[in-house]
């Protein structure tokens, strides 16, 4: 007999607490096996339960709110934020709950209801969310990226985030409370515009792209009141941060930056490095270089709603590359592992 989704967001909440039982571990097997997607969900949950391990779990759950709010979630395309008393009372099945909008979050608060507290928006790997900030801007969150922002946001002379991944932002305009956007060691600051920030490699290089009005873009840790650089529509930053040096460039190729946001995977000539970090992050995969040869090659391709099988195949018609997919792989604690792709010359 087929089970029910609510049957199994149940199983899946024992399967973490660790209160599971023998048949129910069964049911919950059989219904991994069943499918790459159902593996890949059950995947995603794990990941999201071990980020809120930060947190002491009540030991008794009542199952009944905690329903309820699966019930509540279930058919609500846009996230909201989900802040921490409500984390409290049904700790294990709204992390669950919340993945099917591909977002969660959490605060941390130092004091009292009055006290100044942090909210941090998630979107699952292999996913992508947006979420609508206190100010009216609109911020799009790419595959495993986070948002942190204070609940004070809107009542602060700046507009302060702080971004580990990569987002896209609709900014509101407000002149007088400038939106400053940190990611590694150099914040972004805008008025009203519309940028992109990658800083999924932010020890090594983040890139600043932007679409519409302008955008200063400083040092973390900035006292002399000087920006790095100003951007302009349609110029890109590339900071890199081991030399500790930025340039601009022009660009017209905003779809390759930003296309994301529509769903679409985008190679315009890119090195094989990009390619295996922008795959890694879209499908959730460890990609392993098996020779060094690729590293001379270019690739250019464009997809959208394509298996991460299917946008190796096509990338291999234009170059000797060649892939074999390992599937994800149950531990000894019943945990899957990520699917390994391994690459090399024909």
């Amino acid at each position: 007999m087929p089970v029910k989704s609510d049957q199994i967001y149940e199983i899946i909440t024992r399967k973490l607490t660790g209160t599971i039982s023998n048949k129910e571990n069964q049911i919950l097997d059989e219904w991994i096996s069943k499918s790459l997607r159902n593996q890949i969900e059950f995947e995603d949950i794990q990941i999201l339960w071990e980020k809120t391990g930060e947190f002491q779990i009540p030991s008794r759950i009542d199952q009944n709110v905690a329903l309820d709010l699966v019930h509540q979630r279930a058919d609500i395309k846009s996230p909201k934020i989900f802040r921490l008393n409500l984390l409290y009372q049904a700790a294990a099945i709204l992390v669950l709950a919340v993945l099917l909008a591909g977002t969660y979050s959490y605060f941390f608060s130092t004091g009292g209801s009055s006290s100044e507290y942090y909210e941090e928006v998630f979107a699952a790997i292999g996913t992508r969310t947006h979420v609508d900030l206190p100010d009216g801007s609109r911020v799009y969150l790419n595959s495993g990226s986070s948002l942190r922002f204070s609940n004070q946001f809107t009542s602060k002379q700046q507009r302060r985030l702080e971004l580990e991944g990569e987002a896209y932002f609709d900014v509101a305009k407000d002149p007088k409370h400038p939106f400053i956007v940190k990611a590694g060691p150099i914040e972004v600051e805008a008025l009203g515009t519309e940028f992109n920030v990658d800083a999924y490699n932010k020890d090594r290089a983040i890139e600043v792209t932007l679409l519409e009005g302008k955008v200063a873009i400083n040092p973390a840790n900035k006292t002399d009141g000087k920006a790095l650089i100003i951007l302009d529509p349609n110029e890109m930053a590339h900071f890199n941060v081991k030399e500790n040096k930025i340039s601009k460039i022009k660009t017209y190729e905003l779809e390759k930056y930003v296309g994301w946001i529509n769903g679409k995977l985008l190679f315009m000539d890119d090195p094989i490095q990009e390619v295996m970090l922008k795959l890694e992050n879209w499908y959730n995969v460890d990609i392993r270089l098996e020779d060094q040869k690729l590293n001379k090659y270019r690739f250019t391709g464009t997809f959208i709603d394509e298996s991460v099988d299917e946008v190796l195949r096509t990338l291999s018609l234009t170059s000797p590359l060649s892939y074999e997919i390992t599937p994800a792989q149950q531990d000894s604690q019943g945990r899957y592992t990520k699917r390994i792709i391994k690459l090399k010359i024909n």
